[in-house]
């Protein structure tokens, strides 16, 4: 069975998609772009977080994400620094790279619920 999320913005997408126990979150960006890198940072993976309380998940349930970057806006060694305050060992996989993508910062993630 499948269930569908909805965004809250008029966009053609579903802010989650569940499978079974499987959440696929699509991508989340930061809420304020006149703010530090870092909080940019914070801000994205809080929306991430957001999206998975709709759905009584958190992230510790995060099994995979991805995130892209603007590598000369927000290095990846800055999104480590704030990205250990979010998710705690054992880390899900990550896989990072570096796009124009108009924003500085968008993290989609898989989590399986418990």
């Amino acid at each position: 069975m499948k269930e569908y999320i909805k965004s809250g913005l008029p966009l053609a997408y579903s802010d989650a998609v569940i499978i079974d126990k499987t959440i696929f979150v699509a991508g989340q960006g930061p809420d304020n772009l006149d703010v530090a890198f870092e909080d940019q940072i914070g801000q994205t993976i809080k929306n991430l977080e957001k999206v998975l309380l709709k759905v009584e998940a958190s992230l510790k349930d995060v099994v995979k994400v991805t995130v892209i970057l603007n590598y000369e806006k927000i290095t990846p060694q800055m999104l480590e620094e704030v990205y250990k305050d979010y998710f705690t060992e054992p880390y899900p996989a990550r896989t990072v790279f570096n796009s124009d993508i108009g924003f500085n910062i968008q993290i989609d993630a898989i989590a399986v619920k418990s």
